[in-house]
């Protein structure tokens, strides 16, 4: 085989390798995605390191308001739950999109094949990544309004009941708001 031939069938490996990992959302995306949690009082003071718990199908993640940190993305909506002591809980659902890592199956050559496994893993899902909870409510964040990196402040859905003492437990969804 000649030179030219050698680096012909090399560039078209490589080419159709990654035409097929550039739109898994697996390799593309990956298992866990940032997402921050911000905290506020009732009075709109922010409350730095209260205690939460984020839960999906796939796991749970305690956390502490005010950082970063990597939650496990599933097709199953995110309940969250933040508690501070003497104050009360805040408490949201943050809806489950499809990413572009998910199209990418379509479009690139992952195929349907791609997209099932992506799927089926969560990687072809993605939440808000910057979330802003309010004590003594019940949030409703979704991301579809917004693709990149900025705050979502949520949908009040309703104001919780919840003595400070004691925090409800994440038992179930959110009921989105009637308007």
């Amino acid at each position: 085989m000649s030179p030219s031939n050698w680096r012909f069938w090399g560039l078209a490996a490589t080419m159709g390798i990654l035409s097929v990992l550039g739109g898994c959302a697996a390799v593309s995306q990956g298992l866990d995605q940032p997402m921050r949690v911000d905290v506020l009082s009732q009075t709109g003071e922010i409350i730095p390191d209260a205690r939460c718990r984020a839960v999906n199908d796939k796991a749970k993640v305690r956390m502490r308001s005010g950082r970063v940190i990597g939650v496990r993305r599933s097709r199953a909506d995110l309940m969250i739950q933040c508690t501070v002591d003497g104050q009360g809980v805040a408490t949201g659902q943050a809806i489950s999109r499809p990413n572009i890592g998910f199209l990418g199956n379509f479009v690139v050559a992952g195929g349907v094949i791609g997209a099932a496994v992506d799927d089926s893993a969560g990687t072809a899902y993605t939440y808000p990544t910057w979330i802003q909870m309010v004590i003594g409510e019940e949030r409703l964040y979704d991301r579809s309004g917004h693709r990149d990196e900025s705050l979502d402040t949520g949908t009040l859905v309703r104001k919780l009941d919840v003595p400070a003492t004691k925090a409800a437990v994440l038992t179930g969804p959110v009921t989105a708001p009637v308007r």
